[in-house]
């Protein structure tokens, strides 16, 4: 397990938790502190947040540099704002992931498993957060005003080669995965939290059709700038926490790859806030057209990212 000192940690979660991260002085996990009060604490202020790390680390490399433009998008990273603590359970779980040693027999899978489990140790005002951020985004509006329609693997053998349901199909056979393989209802949180239900169920069906529309390939480096472009086009607090986990880590475990990853990141972020909102786009009546003919229907380019293509060729798929 990577050490992290008790002092470290303390310090790391004080910067979270008062939004107050110094991004001058420590560049590494300032920046990743300051996506973690985007996942753990204000998630509703996660748009601006990532708008103005995208915006400093596309200008400039210099630490100074980028803390100064991102305190003048958001004046209060100066003084930061009154602490909320997060669950305490949710930083051990936090922590622990951060910790834990990469096994040769992880796959992306338990990665993204542990990152849902710190989800469990929400207090109320997370999840009434986390819905309200949802609700920032027009699409997820519309999503909620639509009937639902989910996808079987009956739906997607029926089309031609040249479909959209035929590449979803051989993707999915080839990697062993299943349309079907998370029952969609085990994602329900209790209570009137529609946005949240909504979105957790569709996104389940649509993320790796989201790959393959949107050009992202399937690897730790696709995972990753995915979830800048699913975070920036519907607010997927999940997305949000994965990458502050990601970040965190890279910034304690291999400082010097972090600017390829933010770069990696943002890329994906930029390309979803260029993209229009595709969430309550009817994804069921385009599964029988060719990728080319669903992109151009709906003005998607597919992301051209030179940072990727290096994170790729460094870390292959395993």
């Amino acid at each position: 397990m990577t050490m992290i000192d008790v002092a470290m940690r303390k310090e790391f979660e004080a910067w979270v938790e008062t939004a107050r991260p110094p991004l001058a002085e420590e560049p590494a996990l300032g920046l990743a502190a300051l996506m973690t009060t985007a996942a753990f604490i204000d998630p509703v202020a996660q748009v601006p947040i990532f708008d103005a790390i995208a915006d400093a680390t596309s200008a400039s490399g210099d630490p100074a540099e980028r803390a100064a433009r991102i305190t003048a998008a958001l004046p209060w990273v100066t003084d930061g704002k009154p602490r909320v603590a997060a669950p305490r359970p949710l930083w051990d779980g936090f922590w622990d992931i951060i910790g834990r040693p990469r096994s040769p027999t992880d796959g992306e899978l338990d990665l993204t498993l542990a990152v849902v489990a710190l989800g469990n140790h929400y207090d109320q005002r997370m999840i009434d957060a986390c819905e309200a951020a949802l609700l920032e985004f027009e699409s997820v509006h519309e999503l909620i005003a639509q009937p639902e329609v989910r996808l079987t693997t009956a739906d997607l053998e029926r089309h031609s080669t040249d479909s959209l349901a035929h590449d979803l199909l051989s993707m999915l056979n080839a990697n062993g995965y299943d349309i079907e393989v998370i029952d969609a209802d085990t994602v329900v949180l209790p209570g009137d939290y529609p946005a949240q239900n909504r979105t957790n169920r569709r996104i389940l069906q649509l993320h790796d059709v989201w790959h393959l529309v949107g050009g992202y390939g399937f690897t730790p480096a696709g995972e990753v700038a995915i979830s800048g472009f699913q975070m920036a086009q519907f607010g997927q607090n999940y997305s949000t926490r994965f990458l502050a986990t990601v970040a965190t880590k890279t910034a304690v475990d291999m400082p010097a790859l972090m600017d390829l990853l933010l770069t990696v990141t943002f890329d994906g972020w930029r390309h979803g806030r260029a993209t229009q909102q595709l969430m309550a786009v009817p994804w069921h009546l385009r599964i029988a057209d060719p990728i080319e003919r669903v992109r151009a229907d709906l003005d998607i380019r597919p992301l051209d990212s030179a940072a990727v293509r290096m994170m790729e060729a460094a870390i292959p798929k395993v």
